[in-house]
Protein backbone atom coordinates (compact mmCIF):
# COMPACT_ATOMS: atom_id res chain seq x y z
CA UNK A 1 0.00 0.00 0.00
CA UNK A 2 1.46 3.39 -0.95
CA UNK A 3 2.18 5.94 1.75
CA UNK A 4 2.08 9.74 1.58
CA UNK A 5 4.83 11.82 3.16
CA UNK A 6 6.67 15.10 2.81
CA UNK A 7 9.41 15.03 0.20
CA UNK A 8 13.02 14.77 1.26
CA UNK A 9 16.11 16.19 -0.44
CA UNK A 10 17.07 12.71 -1.64
CA UNK A 11 13.71 12.36 -3.45
CA UNK A 12 14.66 15.13 -5.86
CA UNK A 13 15.63 12.99 -8.86
CA UNK A 14 12.52 10.80 -8.65
CA UNK A 15 10.23 13.81 -8.20
CA UNK A 16 11.72 15.56 -11.22
CA UNK A 17 11.38 12.37 -13.24
CA UNK A 18 7.63 12.55 -12.57
CA UNK A 19 7.61 16.29 -13.36
CA UNK A 20 9.10 15.46 -16.76
CA UNK A 21 5.80 13.71 -17.52
CA UNK A 22 3.67 16.78 -16.80
CA UNK A 23 2.12 17.96 -20.03
CA UNK A 24 -0.76 19.82 -21.51
CA UNK A 25 -1.76 19.46 -25.13
CA UNK A 26 -2.72 23.13 -25.18
CA UNK A 27 0.31 24.61 -23.42
CA UNK A 28 3.07 22.01 -23.19
CA UNK A 29 5.81 24.63 -22.81
CA UNK A 30 4.04 26.10 -19.77
CA UNK A 31 4.26 22.77 -17.93
CA UNK A 32 7.82 21.86 -18.83
CA UNK A 33 9.87 21.82 -15.63
CA UNK A 34 13.43 23.07 -16.06
CA UNK A 35 15.60 20.92 -13.81
CA UNK A 36 18.48 23.38 -13.73
CA UNK A 37 16.34 26.14 -12.25
CA UNK A 38 13.82 23.80 -10.60
CA UNK A 39 16.21 21.94 -8.30
CA UNK A 40 17.07 25.06 -6.24
CA UNK A 41 13.35 25.88 -5.91
CA UNK A 42 12.63 22.31 -4.80
CA UNK A 43 15.28 22.65 -2.08
CA UNK A 44 13.96 26.07 -1.06
CA UNK A 45 10.44 24.71 -0.52
CA UNK A 46 11.71 21.71 1.46
CA UNK A 47 13.77 24.01 3.69
CA UNK A 48 11.07 26.68 4.22
CA UNK A 49 7.60 25.38 5.05
CA UNK A 50 6.22 28.93 4.82
CA UNK A 51 6.65 28.74 1.04
CA UNK A 52 4.72 25.52 0.59
CA UNK A 53 5.01 21.76 0.77
CA UNK A 54 5.92 18.91 -1.54
CA UNK A 55 4.09 15.67 -0.80
CA UNK A 56 5.03 12.37 -2.39
CA UNK A 57 3.34 9.02 -2.72
CA UNK A 58 5.82 6.22 -2.19
CA UNK A 59 5.24 2.60 -3.12
CA UNK A 60 7.96 0.00 -2.56
CA UNK A 61 10.60 2.72 -2.10
CA UNK A 62 9.68 4.39 -5.40
CA UNK A 63 8.06 7.82 -5.75
CA UNK A 64 4.90 7.22 -7.78
CA UNK A 65 3.09 10.51 -7.25
CA UNK A 66 3.66 14.10 -6.17
CA UNK A 67 1.57 17.12 -5.30
CA UNK A 68 2.98 20.53 -4.43
CA UNK A 69 1.35 23.44 -2.65
CA UNK A 70 2.43 27.04 -2.48
CA UNK A 71 1.18 29.37 0.26
CA UNK A 72 0.44 32.82 -1.17
CA UNK A 73 -0.96 35.42 1.21
CA UNK A 74 -3.85 37.71 0.38
CA UNK A 75 -5.76 40.45 2.15
CA UNK A 76 -9.07 39.05 0.88
CA UNK A 77 -8.25 35.77 2.65
CA UNK A 78 -7.02 37.49 5.84
CA UNK A 79 -3.84 35.48 5.46
CA UNK A 80 -2.56 32.51 3.51
CA UNK A 81 -4.34 30.29 1.07
CA UNK A 82 -2.99 27.19 -0.66
CA UNK A 83 -2.52 26.71 -4.36
CA UNK A 84 -1.84 23.37 -6.01
CA UNK A 85 1.11 23.92 -8.32
CA UNK A 86 2.13 20.48 -9.60
CA UNK A 87 0.17 17.25 -9.27
CA UNK A 88 0.97 13.98 -11.01
CA UNK A 89 0.70 10.25 -10.49
CA UNK A 90 2.83 7.91 -12.55
CA UNK A 91 0.74 6.67 -15.45
CA UNK A 92 1.63 3.04 -14.70
CA UNK A 93 -0.01 3.16 -11.27
CA UNK A 94 -3.04 5.37 -11.94
CA UNK A 95 -6.47 4.10 -10.96
CA UNK A 96 -5.37 2.78 -7.56
CA UNK A 97 -6.51 5.79 -5.50
CA UNK A 98 -3.08 7.39 -5.12
CA UNK A 99 -4.22 10.68 -6.70
CA UNK A 100 -7.03 10.91 -4.17
CA UNK A 101 -4.66 10.10 -1.31
CA UNK A 102 -2.30 12.87 -2.42
CA UNK A 103 -5.12 15.39 -2.80
CA UNK A 104 -6.54 14.50 0.64
CA UNK A 105 -3.10 14.92 2.19
CA UNK A 106 -2.69 18.30 0.48
CA UNK A 107 -6.08 19.48 1.77
CA UNK A 108 -5.10 18.37 5.29
CA UNK A 109 -1.76 20.23 5.01
CA UNK A 110 -3.56 23.40 3.91
CA UNK A 111 -6.00 23.14 6.81
CA UNK A 112 -3.20 22.55 9.32
CA UNK A 113 -1.38 25.61 7.96
CA UNK A 114 -4.41 27.85 8.56
CA UNK A 115 -5.15 28.40 4.89
CA UNK A 116 -8.35 30.19 3.91
CA UNK A 117 -8.92 27.86 0.97
CA UNK A 118 -7.12 25.69 -1.54
CA UNK A 119 -7.13 26.50 -5.23
CA UNK A 120 -5.99 24.95 -8.48
CA UNK A 121 -5.55 26.68 -11.82
CA UNK A 122 -6.29 24.78 -15.04
CA UNK A 123 -7.08 21.37 -13.57
CA UNK A 124 -6.29 18.53 -15.92
CA UNK A 125 -9.00 16.30 -17.31
CA UNK A 126 -7.63 13.50 -15.11
CA UNK A 127 -7.65 15.61 -11.96
CA UNK A 128 -10.99 17.32 -12.45
CA UNK A 129 -13.15 14.43 -11.14
CA UNK A 130 -10.99 14.20 -8.00
CA UNK A 131 -11.42 17.92 -7.31
CA UNK A 132 -15.18 17.80 -7.86
CA UNK A 133 -15.53 14.73 -5.62
CA UNK A 134 -13.83 16.67 -2.82
CA UNK A 135 -16.05 19.72 -3.17
CA UNK A 136 -13.93 22.06 -5.29
CA UNK A 137 -16.07 24.61 -7.17
CA UNK A 138 -15.36 26.21 -10.53
CA UNK A 139 -13.87 29.65 -9.92
CA UNK A 140 -13.73 30.73 -13.55
CA UNK A 141 -10.83 31.53 -15.82
CA UNK A 142 -7.65 33.35 -15.06
CA UNK A 143 -5.32 35.55 -17.05
CA UNK A 144 -1.62 36.07 -16.68
CA UNK A 145 1.33 37.98 -18.00
CA UNK A 146 4.52 35.93 -18.14
CA UNK A 147 7.45 37.98 -16.83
Amino acid sequence: MPSIRKALPEDEIQVFHLFSKLSSRKRKEEYTVNQETGFPVYRKIINNSNLGVILVAEDKEKIVGVITLSYPIAIRCSGPYARIEEYIVDEFIRGRGIGGMLLDAAIKEAEENGCYDIQVNNPSDLGLPLYIKRGFKDGGNYMRLKL
